[in-house]
């Protein structure tokens, strides 16, 4: 369960990086200020992605760790 959840977190952040990309290329206007809705909206996309991508990162790092740690536990008593 937590492996799926880790995995979602991480393809959800990459979509949402990938997302961001787009809409700072195709949508925002590069002419304006950088508070434009935009320019925001694809900030905070990138910002989001960024952190999924990071939170399922080090949810796949504890699930690993955690198994290694059962695993050489079980063998050394």
């Amino acid at each position: 369960m937590a492996v799926w959840l880790a995995v979602a977190l991480a393809a959800s952040g990459g979509i949402c990086v990938v997302a961001s990309m787009l809409t700072a290329f195709l949508v925002a206007d590069h002419s304006s200020s950088d508070s434009s809705p935009s320019s925001l909206i694809a900030i905070g996309l990138g910002g989001l992605g960024v952190l999924a991508v990071a939170l399922g990162a080090l949810l796949l790092g504890g699930i690993a760790l955690a198994r290694l740690w059962r695993r050489t536990a079980r063998r050394n008593p």
